[in-house]
This record gives C-alpha cells, sequence and structure tokens, in this order.
C-alpha cells in the first residue's frame, strides 16, 4: 500500500510547445527518444618535434532497448534501424555511419568518428547544433527519401523542458586526453560507457508516455457545493458534474509532479499527464488521484484512488485513451467507479457513556462527541455505536481524543483498517430488514462473529448474552458470508464511520475500533 513514499523536490511544471521540429509526422504517444552522452577525444599523442595534430575526433554508443509503440501499434523509434547520424557542428554537417556490435549479450550502437578541426593556440569551442539519427529508407545514394528516427530536442521545443542539455550547446576540446562532455535527452541522468579506448555518445531509449483522465462526481445535495469552484463550472451545480481533480506522479516511490485541471474547472477536455520511461531500466509508476469534495464547510482534495504500474504499462482506458471514472452512483460504465463520498471529520472528543443494554442512543455502546467542527455528516452528541472485537475492553465515563475513518476508503487509511470485512459488515448494516424484531444484542452479535482475527466463541459477554439466546446474529453473519462479498454502500444506505483512540499505531494489528453508521448522503 501506498502510506510512506519518499518524496524529493522537482520541478512540477511541464511545460508544452507543440514547435518539435524533429519529427515528420505529428507525435502521438507514447513517443521514444534517445538519451545522449556526449564524449569528444583528442588525436593522438605525435612524437617531440612534430606539430601538432589539427584534428579531434567524436564518435558515439549507445545501448540497444526494445523500442517503444504508439498506441495504434506501429513502430515509431527504433535506434537499431538508424543508417547514420545527421550532426551539425559549428554549422558544419557530418554524416558518420551508424553500427551495432554486440557483446556480452548487450547491443551497443556506434558512429564512425567525426574530424573536428583543432587549434592548439585557439579556445577550441564547438557548438553542437543538431543531432539527429537517420534511417536511409535502404536508398543510401539517395537523401532526399531519408527518415528522421530520433533527435536531441532543440532549446524552445516541445521536449526542451526534458532535458538539461538541449542544442545548441557548447563543448571545448582539449589536446592529448579524453574530452567528456555529457548531456542530457529528455532530463534523464546518463550512464559513461567506455569501449575500445574511445568515449562516445551513449545513446538510451526513452518513451515519453501520456495517460489522460476525465471525471464525474456524484453529489446528491448539490447546493452543498455552493462556494466551491464547482460553482464556477458553465453548468449549473447538479448532481452530476465533472469532477475537479490532481494527480500526483511518482515514479519508484519518489515524487517527479502533480498535475490539475483547475484551469479549465474539469470541464471540456480531459487532464492529460506526460511522464518519463526509462526503458533500459524497470521503472514503476503510482498515480495517486485527489479530487475536490467538501470537507466540513470548506473544500480541499482528498485522496481517493491510486493506480500502481510498470514500464510500458497504461492504466485501463476501455480503448478510448481516456480513463474515466466517476465518485459515486450516477455515471455507469465508467473505466473506475468509486464509493460514495462521506463528509467525515478527522478528529474528535468521544466518551462512551453506557456500555449495554443499548440506551438512550440504541447500540451496544453510547457514545457521546463532541468537538466537531459543523458542516460534517457526524456531528456533536449522542450517537449508537458497536465495538468490533469482543476481547477488547472498553471504559465508559473517561473522555478520549480519536480519529475518525472512512471503511469505503480503508486502503487510504492505516493498515490496520483492512483487517475488517467491511462489505459484510455494510451487507448486514442495509440488510436488517430481513431480520423481524431483531435487537441491538443481535447486531453486536453478528459484528463479533465477523471478527477475523478472534471471532466470538458464543459464550455470554460483556452485557451481551450467550448466541444460543439470540434469535438472529448466526442467521445475519451465515447470509453476510453469502451474501455480502464486494458489498458497497450507495446513496441513502448506511455506512460504517470508525472511531480509533487518537495515536493508535498505523501497524497496529488489533485495535479498538468503535464504528456508527450514518445514512450516505454526499
Amino acid at each position: 500500500m501506498l502510506g510512506e513514499i519518499l518524496q524529493t523536490s522537482t520541478d512540477r511544471k511541464i511545460i508544452h510547445n507543440p514547435n518539435l521540429i524533429f519529427m515528420k509526422k505529428p507525435l502521438l504517444f507514447p513517443v521514444l527518444l534517445c538519451g545522449l552522452m556526449v564524449v569528444l577525444l583528442s588525436c593522438r599523442k605525435e612524437p617531440a618535434g612534430e606539430d601538432i595534430p589539427a584534428e579531434a575526433e567524436l564518435s558515439f554508443s549507445g545501448v540497444k532497448s526494445e523500442p517503444g509503440r504508439l498506441k495504434n501499434g506501429g513502430p515509431l523509434c527504433y535506434i537499431e534501424t538508424a543508417d547514420y547520424a545527421k550532426v551539425v557542428i559549428n554549422g558544419t554537417e557530418y554524416y558518420p555511419a551508424v553500427y551495432y556490435l554486440t557483446i556480452n549479450d548487450v547491443t551497443r550502437a556506434y558512429t564512425q568518428s567525426i574530424k573536428l578541426p583543432y587549434d592548439p593556440d585557439a579556445g577550441n569551442e564547438f557548438t553542437v547544433e543538431q543531432f539527429l539519427l537517420m534511417g536511409d529508407q535502404q536508398t543510401p545514394d539517395d537523401m532526399s527519401d531519408d527518415i528522421i528516427i530520433a533527435a536531441i530536442p532543440e532549446e524552445g521545443s516541445e521536449f526542451a523542458p526534458y532535458v538539461t542539455t538541449p542544442v545548441d550547446f557548447t563543448i571545448v576540446v582539449e589536446a592529448f586526453k579524453k574530452n567528456e562532455v555529457p548531456v542530457q535527452v529528455l532530463c534523464f541522468e546518463p550512464d559513461m560507457y567506455e569501449s575500445f579506448g574511445f568515449n562516445w555518445f551513449a545513446i538510451e531509449e526513452i518513451a515519453i508516455m501520456e495517460q489522460c483522465f476525465f471525471g464525474d462526481i456524484c453529489v446528491q445535495n448539490p447546493n452543498s457545493y455552493i462556494g466551491s469552484l464547482y460553482e464556477q463550472q458553465a453548468g449549473p451545480l447538479q448532481i452530476d458534474m465533472p469532477a475537479i481533480f490532481r494527480i500526483e506522479v511518482y515514479r519508484n516511490g519518489y515524487f517527479i509532479g502533480d498535475h490539475d485541471n483547475e484551469a479549465w474547472l474539469g470541464e471540456g477536455q480531459p487532464l492529460c499527464i506526460r511522464y518519463k520511461d526509462y526503458l533500459n531500466t524497470p521503472d514503476y509508476f503510482d498515480f495517486l488521484l485527489y479530487i475536490l469534495v467538501r470537507k466540513g464547510n470548506y473544500f480541499e482534495y482528498v485522496l481517493f484512488k491510486s493506480w500502481s504500474f510498470a514500464d510500458g504499462e497504461t492504466i485501463e482506458d476501455g480503448n478510448d485513451n481516456v480513463v474515466d471514472f466517476a465518485m459515486g452512483p450516477c455515471v455507469q460504465n465508467a473505466d473506475f467507479t468509486l464509493p460514495a463520498y462521506m463528509n467525515i471529520p478527522d478528529e474528535g472528543t468521544c466518551k462512551i457513556t453506557t456500555c449495554a443494554p443499548g440506551s438512550p442512543a440504541g447500540g451496544y455502546l453510547n457514545a457521546k462527541l463532541s468537538g466537531l467542527p459543523s458542516g460534517y455528516d457526524v456531528e456533536n452528541g449522542h450517537t449508537a455505536t458497536y465495538n468490533l472485537d469482543h476481547t477488547l475492553a472498553v471504559t465508559t465515563g473517561t473522555e478520549y481524543a480519536i480519529e475518525f475513518y472512512n471503511p469505503l476508503y480503508a486502503a487510504y487509511g492505516p493498515d490496520f483498517l483492512e483487517n475488517e470485512q467491511w462489505d459484510k459488515i455494510h451487507w448486514l448494516m442495509n440488510h436488517l430488514d430481513w431480520y423481524p424484531g431483531h435487537t441491538w444484542e443481535d447486531i453486536q452479535g453478528a459484528l463479533w462473529l465477523l471478527d477475523l482475527q478472534d471471532p466470538w466463541g458464543g459464550a455470554a459477554q460483556g452485557g451481551v448474552p450467550a448466541l444460543s439466546a439470540l434469535p438472529h446474529a448466526q442467521q445475519m453473519k451465515t447470509d453476510a458470508d453469502a451474501y455480502g462479498e464486494g458489498y458497497e454502500p450507495s446513496w441513502g444506505d448506511q455506512a460504517a464511520v470508525i472511531l480509533v483512540e487518537e495515536g493508535e499505531p498505523p501497524s497496529a494489528a488489533h485495535p479498538n475500533l468503535i464504528v456508527t453508521f450514518i445514512e450516505l448522503t454526499q
């Protein structure tokens, strides 16, 4: 589970510029480009008394990777199909051939050396103005039909923000030593490759991936969103509105950026996110979805969903290239339907005033809640609650600082929330009409029977009679097992709100969980 994700500082903006000049066809995604490391070599040292050589040599190599593919399945960028490179340095075009060597099952691409003029009395600065990998279309004597396979993006182009050194860039050659000048394409940190006594550009493939998202938020009371950004949408506040949301992106556990659709209020277009997939190394991605919802009397982004996938995988999108989701029951056939929202506080105070026989509120425990701000679905006052574990003691008359949790989104709370059968508990509480004449004792007994950690053995305990004396508890548990798996409450149903003493460690094996039930109205 995504509980503890390391974060590093990073640029949180992606700059878009449609004027990328390297591709002859419109770019589709994922797009495959190449990462490069530049190295210049001076000539060999001449014997004493002879002139300094008037040339320096430059060559390229790289590790072969599997190619990326367009969404329609066609190949876009094969480093291995490059026949030559077109390199422009100080206004001069060079066309070194590209060839491939496999050493220890690793295939690397190389170019022939480029001869650069060298003047020992000058600064020997060279400007790399263009670097393209080219395919000759099997017509090596005719360059008119040649195509660009890959390129270093130019400064100001759409992909320039992804690199630290777009072209143009300047390199300096020193005599009688290896001259290494690393550059980055699409912002990757290249390894430095050496072989056969040469240094070179190391070519590594990187796929630029794109995934697009669109969502709906379902609200039973649209007026509860007066004063929010939703009120600024073109349509009136209504039950089904385009969701305003943001997505945090992590690669290998490190934060690499977040993106939101506030600028267009979620309307009219999806939120499309571009990110880099390094094809030579395994990458694992997490996308965290935060939706703007009412929280008390205010509005904030709350985590509702996460997706995890590896390398070139993408999130299920129904084959329309847009991952669409709906929070609540108002949309059919979304790629992802999220549970209805509960507007509950984060913390408050609770005092158990009565432990059995369930008065005055009607549950096993009577809890008095206090310290809760207005605007939430849970309010100050007395409420009927139940205890999910028959072995844990409950102390009456003492006030406790508590934290509230929503079991419909248990994956985004403490680990211990996932140890309970919330689907079966919700099924039971929404089918109590199956058991005419049931009492709070039946409900409490059934909840104890559903406990996975230490199910109730049936002996009388804590004011609850023996199981043999309860007319419905065993049947409730049996039916919940038979019909409750995967059950999720919707509008108008009863949903659990969990009360846990403040400071309970998230990894606690079996803390004391007090639960109350409220009607889903959001």
